[in-house]
């Protein structure tokens, strides 16, 4: 059964930030008013999930100036500050801030980084009563750093909560996951990003296509939209793929080619590639039994539906079948060429028409 609101409590945590994961917003809210904070928080999800959405927004609300069924108020100076990561009592640590212009992307946090927050946090709070540190990319901790990092878990400030962001939980130690209060974040429904991307202007066939491609990564969908190159580039990999399911000999061509990129260190170019692919296909089945309205890429409708209709659907799901295999063998360090080579002889050939 559920509690009953205190009658200052208001209905939902509407002032929140976050777009999807009510869930986990609304189990975070109700810690912030009813006073029930936990020092220690690890939030779990895939990349450009909204992990560090939520995350800041947590922040944002233990650091209103607001009575506490109104936080995060989203008006007052320390949200605004919060919002632009400059207020004295938050923290941001993170594999970038680490690095900063000398080294573009650190291997691991280190202990002296986190030595340094152990000083911050030893600090009582200037302006609230709590002392946030968010610790984004904690699953690229140090042993060392993350063993200090356990001894301020262990006995931790009473005014200190930290937020620990990581992809795989199953990347961070027992020791640590034990004593922090888990949140577990999956994908944002489609609909959902398409909705919120609508309105932030982006127009209708834009905001379908990029709330496919990202597959419910709501950040990674806001980047994309901000980012006409990035989809521009998402659009040639799929004209290109296109031309690929069309023509073996042009499949086997651009496999070779998918292959020197490789070799040469492009590697999340062909993993972008493969990933086209295999939504291809899945919009091939979805044509194949009408599910139109489903299609990632609607601006190529005509020539998919005209490429669907020489395979049966059980040679479209061989054809995708062997993609995601491709990309499997990738990630399991199979040779490159004859990963690429056996993905397109797998494929069902395209020469008969039904």
């Amino acid at each position: 059964m559920r509690e009953p609101l205190h009658e200052t409590e208001r209905e939902g945590p509407a002032l929140w930030p976050v777009i999807g994961h009510e869930a986990a917003v609304a189990a975070l809210d109700r810690a912030v008013r009813r006073g029930q904070v936990s020092h220690a928080y690890l939030i779990s999800g895939p990349a450009g999930v909204g992990r560090r959405a939520l995350a800041l927004a947590f922040a944002r609300a233990l650091l209103c100036q607001a009575a506490p069924h109104w936080r995060p108020c989203g008006s007052c100076p320390s949200c605004h500050r919060v919002e632009r990561a400059m207020h004295p009592d938050l923290t941001v640590l993170s594999l970038q801030a680490v690095g900063g212009e000398r080294e573009a992307r650190p291997t691991r946090i280190s202990i002296d980084a986190i030595r340094e927050l152990r000083a911050t946090l030893a600090l009582r709070p200037l302006e609230s009563d709590w002392r946030v540190v968010v610790i984004d990319d904690a699953d690229w901790l140090s042993r060392d750093a993350a063993d200090a990092l356990l001894k301020t878990l262990e006995e931790p400030p009473p005014f200190a909560v930290l937020i620990l962001i990581v992809e795989d939980i199953a990347s961070v130690a027992e020791t640590i996951r034990s004593r922090c209060q888990q949140i577990r974040l999956g994908p944002v429904p489609v609909a959902t990003v398409r909705a919120a991307l609508e309105s932030r202007g982006v127009g209708a066939p834009q905001a379908a296509l990029i709330a496919s491609l990202t597959r419910g990564r709501i950040g990674e969908a806001f980047r994309m939209a901000a980012d006409p190159e990035e989809l521009a580039r998402h659009q040639e990999l799929a004209e290109a793929g296109l031309q690929m399911l069309s023509d073996p000999l042009v499949a086997l061509g651009r496999a070779r080619q998918l292959a020197e990129s490789y070799r040469r260190g492009r590697r999340a170019q062909v993993e972008a590639q493969l990933a086209v692919l295999a939504m291809l296909w899945r919009d091939l089945l979805l044509l194949r039994y009408g599910l139109d309205d489903r299609v990632s890429y609607a601006g190529l409708r005509e020539r998919l539906e005209r490429l669907a209709r020489r395979w049966s659907p059980d040679e479209i799901v061989q054809g995708l079948r062997a993609t995601c295999q491709a990309m499997v063998d990738l990630e399991t360090n199979v040779q490159v060429r004859l990963a690429l080579d056996a993905l397109v002889t797998q494929w069902p050939s395209p020469e008969r028409t039904r």
